[in-house]
């Protein structure tokens, strides 16, 4: 190979020196069922060895993503000129903004500090330098579809075989920047899961067969997201017997605070009309394990004769992945999010279930309903607003 300069030569035999060096940059992790997803991503990034490819990972709060994006990163560094990890994308572009975001990015690429001034192009000595490298970038919990633009460019300035990997729980940002391919991450099975949170909670001191028992109610109220898993066992981790019971019953009141504000991201990024019903889905259509066809919720959840909106907040739900919708067109939702839900009415008055917006415990609809605080008309506003709940019984 001839080099047009010294400064190519130096630059190429860093690189290689670089390669030789690396390293993990993450910690490894207790995992379970990884490999094949792994091995399934590599192969889509050789498959496009010549342009830039773009690889999407998406999927509900919780799930994964992450850490599927951390394994891939890892495993396949070392055969990049450069690379670069942005964790928590959303975060940190509200904290920092969009141009530091992208300093840094760069910066790191090309091993020295860089200047740039305006977040939808890249000063001309970057753009020639940057094309003649090979590069693996991640973006890590993106969350709105023009960041990937404005922080990394056109993909067209980085060099051949390189790759762009964004984990995002909202699908439209993989589709508006037309991803060559998605991964959609779903739940672990039970064993899966099972064998998953006996890595995290380790061995225990006192009678198994007790504590196997305990783990596999853990493992049912988790429903298969592995940081509710995570988010357990560092709590139950060495706790008696009697601990871990109080915590599972704890768990049928109100969500773990870690795990609900996870949750809540996907949340609070919804428009008004989208949050009202996805929380009347949670609490009036939706149990454990059941389904709603979406025919009858547009009958159902349309606010007049003329509201044809309801198709399109739906598929705002489904690709934020707060809801899922089964090839025969049923809507179901995972089991942790409906407790999100629940928590999220409750907030509006922990005290008077009178005061929320939805009712859908018998409990709290009889302390509701004998309060002498509510009037006739409160009560009539109540049959109304949960007229749903009573026409499917």
């Amino acid at each position: 190979m001839s080099y047009r300069c010294d400064f190519e030569l130096v630059e190429e035999i860093a690189n290689v020196v670089l390669k030789g060096l690396a390293k993990p940059l993450f910690v490894a992790k207790e995992l379970v069922g990884i490999d094949e997803k792994i091995a399934t991503i590599e192969s889509w990034i050789k498959k496009d060895s010549k342009g830039t490819c773009l690889i999407g990972i998406w999927g509900m709060g919780g799930i994964g993503k992450t850490t599927l994006a951390e394994e891939v990163f890892n495993k396949l560094h070392s055969e990049y000129e450069a690379c670069y990890f942005l964790a928590h994308e959303r975060e940190e572009s509200n904290k920092h903004g969009i141009i530091s975001l992208k300093e840094k990015i760069f910066s790191e690429l090309l091993g020295c500090e860089v200047k740039i001034y305006t977040q939808n192009s890249l000063p001309g000595h970057i753009a020639r330098r940057i094309s003649r490298m090979k590069v693996l970038i991640v973006l890590d919990d993106v969350n709105n579809s023009d960041h990937i633009k404005n922080l990394l460019g056109d993909f067209g300035n980085f060099g051949s075989g390189s790759t762009i990997i964004v984990t995002t729980r909202n699908e439209q940002v993989l589709k508006t920047n037309k991803v060559d391919e998605t991964y959609q991450l779903t739940k672990l099975s039970f064993n899966e899961a099972l064998e998953l949170f006996y890595l995290l909670v380790g061995k225990q001191d006192d009678n198994q067969m007790e504590y196997n028992e305990l783990c596999e109610r853990v493992v049912h109220y988790a429903q298969g997201i592995p940081l509710v898993l995570k988010v357990l066992a560092g709590h139950l981790r060495g706790n008696k017997k009697e601990v871990w019971e109080s915590e599972l019953d704890k768990l049928k009141r109100m969500p773990h605070k870690e795990v609900y504000d996870v949750m809540t991201w996907s949340f609070y990024d919804l428009d008004r009309k989208q949050q009202q019903i996805f929380l009347d889905l949670a609490c009036f259509f939706l149990g454990s394990q059941s389904e709603i066809n979406v025919g009858e919720l547009k009958f159902l959840l349309k606010d007049s004769e003329r509201d044809n909106s309801v198709v399109a907040d739906l598929q705002r739900l489904k690709e934020k992945s707060l809801i899922t919708v089964s090839k025969d067109n049923f809507v179901s939702m995972h089991d942790n999010l409906q407790d999100m839900a629940w928590e999220i009415v409750r907030q509006e008055s922990i005290e008077d279930p009178g005061r929320r917006s939805r009712l859908w415990d018998p409990d709290d609809i009889y302390e509701a309903l004998k309060s002498d605080k509510v009037s006739l008309n409160e009560y009539i506003s109540f049959l109304l607003t949960n007229f749903w709940f009573i026409y499917l019984l």
